[in-house]
């Protein structure tokens, strides 16, 4: 299992929250109106504009929550599927079909279940973090019910960092 799809979201999440850091600086300083022509922030009051930022910072961060999980997910049931595949010395046709429909059901296996599946290969602690970020994944993605908070608020440094030593662990045996 190969941690390249997250740390490639991860970059895009440092340079997206640069970016941001670079037009708070140009809010905050004055007398450079030019450089928000043509932007959302042209003829805006400086707190207006700054209000937005923190606005879309934490947008940003559940966004960049939900990319991470998915690339995370998709990378664990890839990987998941190739070890099916990839252990089989059977020549027997049937063997070789229930191993294909075990590949193709992986597709259908819930991703709690996958993670559970790493007991004795990924410590207790590290895949309860893990389920609780797919359940903060869950609660962003199905439109952040206040009456049903997730059960941890989370960032994408804390998740990237969490998701990537589940896949080193994990990476033993896939």
């Amino acid at each position: 299992m190969t941690i390249d799809s997250l740390t490639q979201v991860f970059s895009i999440y440092e340079t997206l929250k640069d970016s941001i850091k670079v037009t708070r600086r140009s809010i905050n300083k004055s007398g450079d109106d030019i450089l928000h022509r043509n932007t959302l922030f042209w003829g805006e009051q400086k707190d207006e504009m700054l209000n937005k930022i923190s606005s879309v910072e934490i947008e940003l961060d559940d966004i960049m929550i939900l990319s991470l999980f998915a690339s995370f997910e998709r990378e664990l049931r890839t990987s998941v599927q190739h070890i099916i595949c990839s252990n089989s010395s059977q020549n027997s046709p049937i063997i070789i079909r229930f191993i294909a429909m075990t590949s193709e059901s992986v597709e259908r296996w819930t991703i709690k279940e996958i993670i559970d599946a790493f007991d004795g290969v990924v410590d207790e602690k590290l895949r309860s973090i893990v389920k609780q970020i797919y359940d903060y994944r869950n609660w962003v993605a199905h439109g952040k019910n206040p009456n049903k908070p997730p059960p941890i608020k989370t960032d994408p440094k804390t998740v990237f960092f969490n998701l990537r030593d589940f896949s080193k662990q994990a990476s033993i045996i896939l």
